[in-house]
């Protein structure tokens, strides 16, 4: 663990923006400690109150003592730089230049998240939970926020699935928010799963930290379902997050009777993929098994987020050629050969003709 990288979050109001430029800026996070005031006013990064409450932190904090008292919780950093950084969440437009971690190391890659109303109903809590321990049986890893309702079911559905979830917190890894979940997230962690926030030991759960809190869930994800959602939610921004870096956004149809079914059916008329079974994800993601008349479940292997590229260019009605992939992705010759190649070794597509495509379908 970088303890200088533990240190620089508790500074007020220093921004993961800010974290990140004076990071990039000074090569290492002990180089931003070390630097003199004024090579950190030259850097012109911080301004005003900003620039003043840093240079005033770095003199009154010691950097050793935040190590130890993060070693004392068993909790763990890492910066957006680092290999144990959840991947998806580096390729975000904001991610937090330090993660704050306990449990196991956050770098899976096939994660979905489910999020939704704290005032679920009984159909939103076992939709949510049935959704989740079912994805955690293909070895889908589900992020949540760790919140009443909808969240903890996820994250308990998970557990039953004998899979991993994380638990995103808008407060430090210290605070335990809701309270009632203490044991919950003792399981997580017991069972694999990680807890996560960006925020220093310390920090309480305040309300503009959850919209933050909230990119991090979608960031981390290739999807997002949105289970319950009132009109105006912290789901329905957290799938604007995930819309805005580019990532799929499925939603639950619910009655049309039931306050929190309205932001998931507006949702679906905005265009979000509708999700009435754990398999519309899966089939998405060309993840888990496939059933074939006569035969037992046939598992394919994972693919990696170049190939998911290339075969989503695949899933269209008709054949498509290599040629029409290449000008709609950019990538070159030599890599769309190899991607091809190791679709079909996994048995998601086959080739038709020469040059010529098709998904093998379930």
């Amino acid at each position: 663990m970088d303890k200088y990288a533990a240190a620089l979050p508790g500074c007020p109001g220093l921004g993961a923006k800010h974290m990140r430029g004076l990071i990039e800026f000074f090569n290492t996070p002990e180089d931003v400690w070390k630097a003199s005031d004024g090579d950190i006013r030259n850097a012109k990064i911080l301004k005003g109150k900003t620039e003043a409450a840093f240079l005033e932190w770095r003199h009154t904090t010691d950097p050793d003592r935040v190590e130890e008292e993060l070693f004392k919780a068993d909790i763990r950093c890492c910066t957006w730089e680092d290999e144990d950084y959840p991947p998806l969440l580096a390729t975000t437009s904001n991610p937090p230049a330090v993660l704050f971690y306990k449990g196991a190391v956050p770098a899976d890659e096939k994660l979905i998240a489910v999020v939704g109303s704290r005032k679920a109903t009984s159909y939103g809590i076992q939709t949510a939970g049935t959704f989740s321990r079912e994805l955690a049986k293909q070895e889908v890893t589900i992020v949540s926020g760790g919140a009443r309702g909808i969240d903890s079911a996820a994250h308990k559905g998970a557990l039953e699935g004998k899979g991993k979830t994380i638990v995103v917190a808008a407060c430090g890894l210290d605070r335990v928010y809701p309270p009632e979940n203490r044991n919950l997230f003792l399981q997580i962690v017991e069972n694999g799963g990680t807890l996560i926030s960006e925020y220093p030991l310390g920090t309480p759960p305040l309300g503009r930290q959850f919209p933050a809190r909230n990119r991090i869930i979608s960031g981390m994800a290739r999807g997002v379902i949105v289970v319950e959602a009132a009109e105006r939610s912290g789901s329905l921004i957290t799938s604007d997050f995930a819309l805005e870096e580019g990532r799929d956004v499925f939603s639950v149809p619910g009655s049309i009777y039931i306050p929190s079914c309205k932001g998931t059916n507006q949702l679906i008329r905005n265009g979000a993929i509708c999700c009435t079974s754990y398999k519309d994800v899966l089939s998405e993601y060309g993840w888990g098994a496939v059933e074939k008349p006569g035969k037992e479940k046939v598992f394919k292997e994972q693919l990696t987020l170049e190939e998911e590229l290339v075969y989503r260019f695949c899933c269209t009605e008709n054949e498509i050629t290599a040629e029409d992939i290449i000008q709609q992705s950019g990538l070159s010759v030599v890599k769309l050969t190899m991607l091809l190649l190791q679709l079909q070794l996994k048995g998601y597509i086959k080739e038709t003709g020469p040059g010529r495509y098709i998904v093998i379908k379930s």
